[in-house]
């Protein structure tokens, strides 16, 4: 068996892996700061009543094309009331595929 092949492959990943590990991750500089709870319940009342007023708007709309667009408008807005849910800290979960929930419970069953 010739060994240079797979000698020269080994050495490769080895070099693809360490090049990844000696990066840095990208840190978000705004998403750092955390708001006040009355700043983060002001905004999020401002969020609201933006709603409000694009529903009320949708319901006005006449033509198809105003209602696409006051539609797309809640959903930024709703991207927005998530982002800040996120930066306030309401964003971390636990997040279990469903493989690893299969092995969980043959294991609990098992022992």
């Amino acid at each position: 068996m010739n060994i240079k092949p797979f000698f020269f492959a080994t050495l490769l990943s080895f070099f693809t892996f360490t090049a990844f590990a000696g990066t840095e991750p990208e840190v978000k500089e705004a998403s750092d700061k955390k708001m006040t709870e009355q700043e983060f319940t002001e905004a999020v009342n401002a969020l609201k009543e933006r709603i409000e007023i694009l529903k009320e708007a949708k319901k006005e709309a006449q033509t198809k094309e105003e209602k696409n667009e006051v539609r797309k408008e809640i959903k930024e807005v709703k991207n927005e009331a998530k982002e800040l849910k996120q930066q306030q800290g309401g964003g971390f979960g636990i997040y279990i595929g469903g493989g690893a929930l299969l092995v969980i419970v043959l294991l609990i069953l098992l022992l």
